[in-house]
């Protein structure tokens, strides 16, 4: 059994993730600070799920639509780099955040034994279900969903996503092999224990800090990961 103030720790850091949901349903739904972006008020909520107060911040500075610049002369909405870089991060850290829980659940409930030895089976789960997210968020996100939208979604997540997923993936694994291995080895953590989301969310924040220099560099390089109707300064 995880020792008490373990649990506790894990009980609190997932509480303080709900109350982050919270501020932002409320400041998004409540308060009428709807997304020009749909799917981003999902991407939103998904971050400052694991991320916290930290996450409710880079929303209040950089994902609300008041963070874009006011368009003059019937020109679009721009904001900073900073900006796009916090959003395109946060995208992907979506699917990758929404992958683990999925994956991770569906290898859980379909009784996947899957111990320290065999991890690889719930970290392959983890990626595709998270490259699998971000070609749905991008077909649901576009106009026209035919099946033939499809190729475009995916062709898009893999030259301007994949990248960034991919980082993110790393860092989250390695944390979570440091994690099953190391700092919480006995008893082995599972998805019905709450220190097992507590683990993932460090791990999602790792990889978040890891992704956000390679959104830079993309965004240097000219990739564009947010729809056209957001272009930045």
């Amino acid at each position: 059994m995880q020792p008490t103030w373990l649990l506790a720790l894990s009980w609190t850091s997932l509480a303080v993730g709900v109350v982050s949901v919270a501020i932002v349903v409320a400041d998004t739904y409540l308060r009428g600070h709807r997304q020009p972006v749909k799917i981003m008020e999902i991407v939103w909520l998904v971050t400052v799920l694991y991320i916290g107060p930290a996450a409710v911040r880079l929303y209040w500075n950089w994902g609300r639509p008041e963070a874009f610049s006011r368009p003059r002369h019937g020109e679009m909405l721009r904001r900073p780099r900073r900006g796009v870089v916090a959003t395109n991060v946060s995208r992907c850290g979506a699917h990758c955040a929404l992958g683990f829980i999925v994956a991770e659940v569906v290898l859980y409930v379909i009784g996947s034994d899957v111990g320290q030895e065999t991890l690889w089976v719930s970290y392959a789960g983890d990626y595709v279900a998270a490259v699998a997210i971000a070609v749905l968020f991008r077909y649901f996100g576009a106009e026209g969903r035919t099946v033939t939208r499809i190729w475009p979604a995916l062709s898009t997540v893999v030259k301007a996503e994949l990248l960034t997923i991919t980082a993110f993936e790393l860092a989250l694994f390695a944390w979570l092999a440091l994690a099953h291995h190391i700092v919480f080895p006995e008893p082995t953590m599972r998805p019905d224990n709450p220190t097992f989301w507590f683990a993932g969310q460090i791990g999602l924040i790792a990889g978040f800090v890891a992704a956000w220099p390679i959104a830079s560099w993309q965004l240097r390089r000219g990739v564009r990961i947010e729809p056209h109707r957001l272009p930045y300064k």
